[in-house]
């Protein structure tokens, strides 16, 4: 029929309408990784470990090879044969409600894990304001709080991408580049002759009475 044919109190028929097509979210191996790395990987222990010297490097090799490089691989042979995660696994291995616990075991994780981080950003924090702020718990508990739900609103606004960019430029600011800085220094302190230094020992002086060269 021509057009000339179709009624004019007919309203010509709409085309129909292109469905919005959502495409799904991806990240790449390294955002995954440097997301894997700041999980996992602090500043926190460094002074704590720099009094064994070079012998810490091991301390930092051991827990790779025997925890993170085997992790790594099954997580990636599971992900090769099923899709989804951590429950999909184990209930495809033992049962359902043992993928239960597996995924809760995870989630109580992190609910004690990062309030004991978030204490320690707050008692680092105070240090730059009011060192007298370090010991004070209700100071603490508001950064706390403050600092879990911002990240939860962050992540929430920008979904996977935002995470990734969120655990990736926290990697790089609060790990990586003050790590590569104490590397850089150590490295100069010692081309500069300093082969040797005092051990980093508690002191065993009296601060009441008079120093013998015994306790000292």
């Amino acid at each position: 029929m021509a057009s000339m044919d179709v009624p004019a109190d007919r309203p010509a028929a709409a085309p129909a309408a292109s469905r919005a097509i959502v495409k799904p979210t991806y990240i790449t191996w390294l955002t995954l990784a440097f997301m894997t790395t700041s999980s996992v990987a602090s500043l926190r222990s460094a002074p704590t470990m720099a009094v064994y010297g070079l012998a810490c490097v091991f301390l930092y090799i051991v827990p790779a090879i025997v925890f993170l490089m085997p992790q790594a691989l099954v997580a990636a042979e599971l992900a090769s044969g099923w899709s989804g995660g951590i429950f999909r696994w184990v209930s495809e291995g033992i049962s359902a409600k043992w993928g239960l616990l597996a995924v809760w075991c995870q989630f109580a994780m992190t609910i004690f894990y990062y309030p004991t981080l978030l204490g320690f950003v707050a008692s680092t924090l105070a240090y730059v304001f009011n060192p007298d702020l370090a010991d004070n718990g209700v100071y603490t508990g508001i950064v706390i709080v403050v600092v879990f739900w911002l990240g939860v609103f962050m992540s929430a606004r920008g979904g996977t991408g935002g995470i990734a960019k969120l655990a990736s430029s926290g990697l790089l600011i609060g790990t990586l580049i003050p790590g590569a800085l104490l590397v850089i220094l150590g490295v100069i302190y010692l081309m500069q002759g300093n082969t040797s230094a005092a051990p980093m020992t508690p002191s065993t002086c009296s601060r009441s009475g008079p120093a013998s060269p015994a306790s000292c």
